[in-house]
């Protein structure tokens, strides 16, 4: 295969792995299949250049600790894995392939991206407002924005990761504007955070809010601190909603929710699963199994379990055990030192959509959303690319 064809397959990975899962996941196993192939192609330098970076170590000692908790533990499921894989192939490919995309490419897939995005981000919308989707053309009465394509806008958790890398790209757009139509991405941006509010998915918001003062880590150090405490002011309001049970409530954040206390008794029962198999933990994606024995043996109340404990960290310490926690938090803690210790342009919006990720983790699972997956080691691939203006 010739070079140009090797960069065209890199960039077609791209497009089906991150933009076209959009339109429907089942793009991501056409994208994961693209890189799979890719990866015969990419040298073995350019693997040995990729393992020679902590993270990248540290993200297969993650993968391994799954498996393993499956394997020894003989429940869960391995099913899972499929969405850590990826990044094992496309990091290498990233490295060899990354710095010779074209800017016709690059610009083709944002333009994609922020369109089909905010598509489906209207579509929700209008879902919502008058019970009807037209793309499926079915009514639909659920009360949530979730989206006009198939899972990809679910509770809304990529939209909050897209929001703030836009935000960021516009910013700082003089850095990216050879990439990004200016008014696309100012239409785009609006359409998502309309979306974003109408997906009345609490944990994507201040997931987002999150995220905000990253985007000035960089460029003012005044506005990021301001924003950093404002978010700290906001989240502890939160949390005095929901155990002070005072008399206010805004958005979805009020007194007596019965999500917060189903949420605070999943959080407890992943500790306590923890606590018990502390070592391999329950096995993947076999949270659910482990959170009816836990809460029967410690008569925790209300009595509910879903099939994950609504934050990634435990679950991970809870399904994995030590070993998978730790690798979690080694492998996202050294990411998010790359960014805070060094600089690149592309950090200017991947800094921001990794804290949006990170602080979704603390009320969700979203390693279990193909969408949300898609996007994150995209940008985890990113860190690999030595290219100019990048």
């Amino acid at each position: 295969m010739t070079e140009s064809r090797k960069l065209n397959l890199f960039a077609w990975a791209i497009f089906f792995y991150l933009v076209m899962t959009i339109f429907h996941k089942a793009f991501v196993a056409i994208g994961m299949l693209l890189f799979a192939v890719l990866a015969f192609y990419t040298s073995k330098q350019s693997y040995k250049e990729v393992f020679k970076d902590k993270k990248h170590i540290f993200l297969v000692s993650l993968v391994l600790s799954f498996i393993a908790s499956v394997i020894f533990s003989d429940a869960g499921s391995l099913n899972k894995i499929k969405y850590y894989l990826p990044p094992l192939f496309l990091a290498a490919s990233f490295y060899q392939y990354g710095p010779k995309i074209t800017d016709k490419w690059i610009k083709k897939i944002i333009f994609w991206f922020l369109t089909l995005t905010a598509i489906s981000s209207v579509v929700g919308i209008l879902t919502v407002i008058f019970d009807y989707n037209i793309l499926k053309l079915k009514v639909d009465t659920y009360y949530r924005n979730k989206g006009a394509f198939l899972g990809i806008m679910y509770y809304s958790y990529t939209n909050a990761i897209i929001c703030i890398i836009s935000v960021a790209a516009l910013v700082h757009y003089k850095k990216f504007s050879k990439y990004i139509n200016y008014k696309l991405l100012i239409i785009s941006l609006v359409c998502n955070l309309v979306g974003l509010y109408f997906t009345l998915t609490r944990g994507a918001v201040l997931a987002f809010v999150a995220g905000l003062p990253f985007v000035f880590y960089y460029t003012n150090k005044r506005i990021f601190t301001a924003l950093l405490l404002l978010g700290a002011a906001l989240a502890s309001l939160v949390a005095y909603i929901i155990f002070a049970q005072p008399n206010l409530r805004f958005y979805r954040f009020r007194p007596g929710s019965g999500s917060d206390s189903q949420r605070i008794v999943m959080f407890k029962s992943a500790a306590y699963m923890y606590l018990n198999k502390p070592v391999l933990g329950y096995g993947l994606y076999n949270y659910k199994k482990g959170c009816q024995e836990i809460q029967e043996k410690y008569d925790l109340k209300p009595r509910f379990c879903a099939y994950h404990s609504h934050n990634q960290y435990l679950d991970a310490f809870a399904l994995a055990g030590t070993f998978g926690g730790l690798s979690f938090l080694l492998f996202f803690g050294s990411w998010f030192f790359t960014y805070l210790t060094g600089y690149r342009d592309i950090y200017l919006f991947s800094l921001p959509g990794l804290a949006t990720f990170l602080a979704i983790c603390m009320t969700d699972t979203p390693f279990y959303m193909s969408s949300v997956v898609s996007i994150i080691f995209v940008l985890y691939g990113m860190l690999y690319v030595k290219r100019e203006n990048t």
